[in-house]
């Protein structure tokens, strides 16, 4: 029966690539802007978060990216940045030092100079969970960035790389080890331990997923490319068993739980094997009730996916956009945002044929947030419509994709930008055409 359910798992899964899904999320462009601003070391390890009020935290992989003064010497610091949704800092950004207490009850400073391993949010609170210095994890206030408290090797046993952090819905934090040999390990909310899912997992890993309810646990495992399903009728209390593996054939290095679908998300690309016959770069949603791949998207960049990779996933609170980090990305953003397809939509309005090629006036301008813009194609091609703010920055990608001749409209949804005057182009046949519209917010 075991051996029947992973064939048709892995059967669900090559089937889903070979008849193409409903691309959920559209390419919106990378975040921050990262020709206004770079991203200081510009590598994610599991270090995208978004917190309940939609703000975007970004903890890079490097500890030595920013300098932090204390005079007369400085040190190097891996800092944690915190974004608005349109891209701005927030008043506590970028956090450089953390204090709390620990798992002692003293109270403790610590210096961001180690790398990131992870972020998380913790669904109860809405506080940030922080894997800094490969061992420490640090709960973090969302609403001033200020340190709660930290644990320093948090797994019963094992004192290496932790592969990430999840939380339930009850504030139990759930932790998995980077080398093989480690267990899985529930924290309770004020971090003392909890139970283990598994004594010791194998192979390598480097990030983790748990269910809202805190019944199932999804722990990849890179190297034997493969995602174990531990589950539990009892939630935390157990007894966990290994009940399942997913993504079979495939090598998942970030994982995330959509917030209202409950599916699960991953990109399968890297160092894949012949039973998986997936698109490098691409995310597939994984439905725990059907066991089957029910949607997915591509992340579209431009990098070799034997270097450069997602290693990074953060829903928003509403599951309409989601933040993708990679790590060792010399010449692609850091983060790159994608958006529901319904968000970003292209419709065409009638079958007439057009003479030429024509770009109208986006109605209604001034427009908040949302606005539509209509073009005209006089023959079939692939086809962009993309979006610049006044520096010649992208802001949005609203088409990219074969059409056929016709009228159509699209939708841009600029609830993420700040107001101002845009640019939109359309590009198609190699002809390109551009307009001005203004956001009034």
């Amino acid at each position: 029966m075991k051996k029947a359910l992973l064939l048709f798992t892995m059967l669900a899964l090559v089937a889903g690539v070979m008849f193409g899904q409903s691309m959920n999320f559209t390419h919106d462009g990378p975040f921050p802007d990262t020709s206004s601003f770079k991203i200081p070391g510009g590598v994610i390890n599991g270090g995208v978060a978004v917190d309940p009020a939609g703000k975007v935290w970004i903890q890079t992989y490097g500890g030595s990216t920013d300098t932090l003064s204390f005079s007369p010497d400085t040190t190097l610091t891996g800092a944690i940045y915190v974004f608005n949704p349109d891209g701005s800092q927030t008043g506590f950004s970028p956090i450089l030092t953390l204090s709390g207490v620990d798992e002692t009850g003293a109270s403790v400073t610590d210096t961001l100079d180690g790398s990131g391993y992870g972020l998380n949010v913790d669904p109860s609170t809405g506080n940030i969970l922080s894997v800094k210095w490969s061992t420490r994890l640090w709960l973090i206030d969302y609403k001033t960035g200020a340190g709660i408290r930290r644990i320093q090797n948090p797994i019963t046993g094992y004192t290496s790389s932790l592969s990430g952090v999840a939380a339930n819905s009850m504030g139990e934090i759930f932790l998995g080890p980077v080398l093989p040999g480690g267990a899985v390990q529930i924290l309770n909310p004020d971090f003392s331990a909890g139970t283990q899912v598994a004594t010791s997992v194998g192979e390598y890993g480097r990030t983790i997923a748990v269910s809202a309810d805190g019944n199932d646990v999804y722990v990849p495992r890179f190297t034997a490319l493969k995602t174990y399903v531990y589950h539990s009728d009892n939630g935390s209390l157990g007894p966990y068993a290994l009940t399942d593996s997913i993504f079979l054939g495939g090598s998942v290095e970030t994982i995330a739980i959509h917030p209202v679908t409950g599916y699960v998300w991953a990109p399968v690309d890297r160092r894949s094997d012949s039973t998986w016959t997936s698109t490098a770069n691409t995310y597939y949603a994984y439905d725990p009730g059907t066991k089957s791949i029910v949607d997915s998207f591509k992340t579209d960049m431009a990098y070799d996916p034997t270097a450069a990779y997602p290693r990074g996933t953060a829903f928003s609170p509403t599951g309409d956009t989601v933040y993708v980090g990679h790590f060792d990305s010399p010449t692609d953003p850091a983060v790159s945002r994608f958006v529901k397809a319904s968000l970003l939509s292209v419709q065409r309005i009638d079958d007439a044929i057009p003479e030429g090629f024509a770009l109208e006036q986006n109605f209604p301008n001034p427009f908040n947030p949302s606005t539509e813009i209509r073009f005209s194609i006089g023959q079939a091609g692939f086809t962009t419509v993309r979006v610049y703010d006044m520096l010649g920055r992208e802001v949005a990608q609203l088409v990219n994709q074969e059409l056929e001749a016709g009228t159509f409209t699209a939708t841009f949804n600029a609830s993420h930008l700040t107001s101002g005057t845009y640019v939109y182009e359309v590009v198609s046949g190699g002809v390109r055409l551009t307009k001005k519209m203004m956001l009034l917010k």
